[in-house]
């Protein structure tokens, strides 16, 4: 893959970092917060279903690359939130190790980000 020209990041996507709190009851709970919003090229890569339980139910899985410049700190415990979808980062690439692009891999599915 060639590097992206500035044209190419047309798409605005935020990155988001869960943090784990406790309710009231002193159960667990995620509270999702803004890490970064920024410009990004996203390409869709394939998608398929699969079952949820072994008692049936399908969840529909979709694989999406987001090109982004080079940003310190992302981790795969981040989500990217792109057209008001959530997208798990499975895998992050930084592109020929030049710090000035990254590519971050991601899923959706039934876990939101998890």
């Amino acid at each position: 893959m060639p590097i992206p020209g500035a044209g190419k990041l047309n798409r605005q996507v935020t990155i988001q970092i869960r943090t784990q709190g406790k309710d009231a009851e002193g159960g667990i709970t995620d509270t999702w917060s803004d890490f970064a919003t920024v410009w990004a090229r996203v390409n869709y890569l394939s998608g398929n279903e699969r079952r949820a339980t072994q008692h049936g139910g399908q969840i529909l899985e979709a694989r999406t690359e987001f090109t982004i410049r080079y940003m310190s700190g992302i981790t795969n415990v981040m989500r990217v939130v792109h057209d008001g979808k959530y997208y798990n980062i499975r895998h992050i690439n930084d592109f020929e190790d030049g710090h000035a692009f990254m590519v971050l891999t991601c899923d959706t599915g039934g876990n939101h980000g998890r």
